[in-house]
This record gives C-alpha cells, structure tokens and sequence, in this order.
C-alpha cells in the first residue's frame, strides 16, 4: 500500500465501508496519484509533491448523500463568470429605467457588472484549489429556497402595487382609470422592477447546474 493509499485510508477511517465508499476511495488516490505526477514532472521532489497533493484534501464527508467530488477551483471561476454575465444582462434589462424616476436601480446593476467583472479578473490568476467535497443537496435545496422566496416577494410586491395603484377604483366600483400613455409607463415600470429581481433565483438555479458540471471525472465520463 502506498503513502497515498494509507493517507486517503486515513481520511475514511470513520466511515462505514460500502460499495460505493470504496469506489469513491479509488477515485481519490487516482486523483491524487494522478496531481503527484503532475508535480513530479514540474520538478517537484516525490516526497513534496506528494504531500501537497494530501493537502488538496484534508477532510472527507463522502457518506452523506448527495455530496460528490468537485474541480473547486474551476467551479468557484465559472460561478464567477456566471455572476458577471447575469450582471450584464440585468444591466441591459434595466436601461428602461434610466428615463424614469428609477435610474439608481440601472447605475446599481452597472455596479454589480463592475465589481463581479473585478472578481472573475481576480479569481483568473488565483491558484486552483483542487479537489473538494461539495453537496449537491445543499445546492438544490438553495436553488429551491431561492426560487421559493423569489416567488413569494415578487406576489407580494406585485400585489402590493396592484392595490396601492388600482385599489381605490376597485373598492368604490369605478372603472380603472388610465390618463395616457405616460401614466401608462408609470404603472408598466412600478410592476417592471419586481420583475427584474429574477436574476437572482436564476443565478442560484445556475449554481446547481455548474456544480453537477464539474464533478471531477465528468471530463472523463
């Protein structure tokens, strides 16, 4: 057995031992094989590389459903790009609003396209992290909450504005009454920036998808 093989025995020592269990075990010393070589033909000395590549994985919590092996370090980078590109478009979604009294909210999502554009720069010339445990579960369950509170706020806000624009009207049985077009694009911009919000729960449903695309193997798959 090798140093790599007792390490990653280690790291499941506490784990009930199944199928599945040792088949995720292989996998991690062939990916941890496979990053001291790598090392090794950098000009690393064996015995450093192969301390560093224990060191892309220190813990594991391999047992607890949903949970797979990830490229850490190429997910957290297209979750970046991710967040820059859904910037953008609330960004041009939003120009609308520039010739009306809710200016701030497109300058806002200029805002958010120039801090996530530093990020991605930044986050491009970071080191990779390597190989980690990340939960699917978690993830999907975030997705759905996202979506959830995203819906429950956007009936909300749509209600709320609804009543404070038309309740009158409709209370006392008159007739809804639009004075022109400009009133018009008054009321379409008041139910319009709700609307926008659903970048949100959008980026977090893309955060699931990128996660299942970086389980490390899929390359291979």
């Amino acid at each position: 057995m090798t140093d790599l093989e007792k390490y990653v025995d280690g790291l499941f020592r506490n784990q009930r031992v199944t199928p599945e269990l040792k088949d995720l075990k292989e996998e991690i010393v062939s990916n941890m094989i496979a990053k001291r070589d790598d090392l090794v033909a950098q000009g690393m000395d064996a015995e450093s590389a192969a301390e560093r590549a224990k060191q892309s994985l220190s813990a594991v919590d391999f047992l607890i459903d949903g949970n797979q092996l990830t490229d850490v370090g190429r997910y957290r980078l297209e979750c970046r790009q991710t967040v820059l590109l859904h910037s953008i478009l609330f960004w041009i979604f939003s120009f609308p609003l520039l010739f009306t009294g809710y200016a701030s909210v497109s300058y806002a999502g200029l805002f958010c396209v120039i801090v996530s554009g530093c990020a991605c720069l930044l986050g491009r010339n970071q080191p990779a992290d390597g190989v980690g445990v990340l939960s699917v579960t978690a993830s999907e369950r975030h997705r759905k909450m996202a979506w959830r509170i995203w819906g429950l706020f956007f009936l909300v806000a749509v209600g709320t504005m609804a009543a404070l624009t038309f309740g009158s009207d409709i209370w006392f049985g008159r007739p809804l009454n639009i004075s022109g077009p400009y009133q018009m694009a008054n009321i379409a911009v008041r139910f319009y920036l709700p609307l926008l919000t659903i970048f949100i729960p959008i980026t977090f449903s893309s955060f699931s998808k990128l996660l299942l695309r970086n389980r490390k193997g899929q390359e291979d798959e």
